[in-house]
């Protein structure tokens, strides 16, 4: 049963037991401009059986349809972002986030957050702020907002966090050049990380999505074989 939380959101249940005595984890997506919360849902299907999987809706809804985390505006048209906006859906989000673990009896401490575009730029927002509320990220097609990120005050407080990042080499929505900035903002952290760019657009590359389903795959088993 879908339970309420801050924000609208699709919610699958795991389908397979986590190691033994252990709760499930949970895995949170955040969708790009003009999405909604059955975007990246798609996905669940694709992805290990032992997730909660809660994907939420945007809060601000755009007139042709979808949602946004914060609106875009133009000024020789390069696009800007609504600072205020985006700190509210930031807010809004880690609370969202902290909220569903409880709700959905999650692990606190074996929470992920998938997040396309928009949903990568509040993610790194949410690394920066919040590092002990999710431990994995998979924040795709994104680029640091420095009015996002809270600064630095203990590198000891981002240990253990671990990130897959990807990025297409022709994005005509967000630069690569912008996309590359996230590898020196997750090394100023001491984020275990990997960074991957692919011949695309602004989108999921297969290939890209092949190796994120992997790369979880295994640190999942890396997370059951230090719990046994």
């Amino acid at each position: 049963m879908k339970k309420i939380l801050p924000l609208e959101h699709s919610y699958a249940p795991p389908t397979e037991k986590y190691i033994d005595g252990r709760k499930n984890p949970l895995l949170v997506m955040a969708h790009g401009y003009g999405a909604d919360q059955y975007d990246l849902f798609s996905l669940t299907a694709e992805l290990p059986q032992e997730f909660h999987v809660v994907s939420f809706r945007a809060p601000l809804e755009l007139p042709f349809g979808g949602a946004a985390w914060y609106s875009l505006g133009f000024d020789d048209k390069k696009k800007f972002t609504n600072v205020p906006e985006a700190l509210f859906a930031r807010e809004k989000l880690a609370n969202s986030i902290a909220e569903a673990v409880k709700q959905y009896d999650a692990d606190p401490s074996n929470v992920w957050l998938l997040g396309f575009s928009q949903g990568a730029i509040l993610s790194y927002g949410i690394m920066s702020k919040y590092p002990h509320l999710v431990r994995y990220f998979m924040p795709l097609s994104g680029y640091i907002e420095p009015n996002l990120i809270q600064p630095i005050e203990r590198v000891e407080d981002y240990k253990g966090i671990k990130a897959f990042a990807t990025h297409g080499t022709v994005d005509p929505v967000i630069p690569i050049e912008w996309g590359r900035g996230v590898k020196d903002f997750m090394r100023e952290r001491g984020v275990d990380f990997q960074y991957n760019e692919y011949y695309m657009g602004h989108g999921i590359s297969p290939d890209g999505f092949s190796l994120m389903k992997k790369w979880v795959q295994e640190r999942l088993e890396e997370l059951k074989g230090k719990e046994h």
